[in-house]
């Protein structure tokens, strides 16, 4: 079982700014495992939203953000199995990536999603799961 103390240090050591670490920090709260399946339909639904941004020509890398939630669904999917402060950092990428006003808008630039790809990545990091790390870094 995952210690609250691993998951600090693991995202403290990763390449996250400390902006992203706090921005990501609040958003780590306490979900059942029914409520993280759920999180599929939101994480989808913030996919096709990108996408059809990026369609209508917004400046957005809509390969990464098929990427950052093609990971996010394969974590969720295994929510079952994750521990309870497991199940909180993964919480906290969904909101992190569904939130398009983080601490570099979406929208704002074409860069918009890297700070989103850096907290996915230290999730998957922190979750034991670098082979999913490497498909958004």
């Amino acid at each position: 079982m995952m210690a609250v103390e691993d998951v600090v240090r693991a995202v403290a050591e990763s390449a996250l700014s400390v902006d992203e670490r706090l921005g990501f920090l609040e958003l780590c709260e306490a979900r059942p495992v029914e409520q993280l399946l759920a999180d599929r339909e939101r994480v989808e639904a913030h996919r096709r939203v990108i996408a059809t941004a990026v369609e209508s020509g917004a400046a957005l890398e809509g390969e990464l953000a098929d990427r950052l939630a093609d990971v996010l669904m394969t974590l969720l999917g295994n929510a079952a199995s994750w521990s309870f402060v497991q199940r909180r950092i993964l919480a906290g990428a969904v909101e992190y990536f569904i939130r398009t006003e983080d601490d570099d808008s979406d929208f704002a630039s074409d860069h918009g999603l890297e700070d989103d790809a850096r907290v996915v990545a230290a999730v998957c990091e922190a979750l034991g799961r670098p082979d999913l790390a490497d498909l958004v870094s």
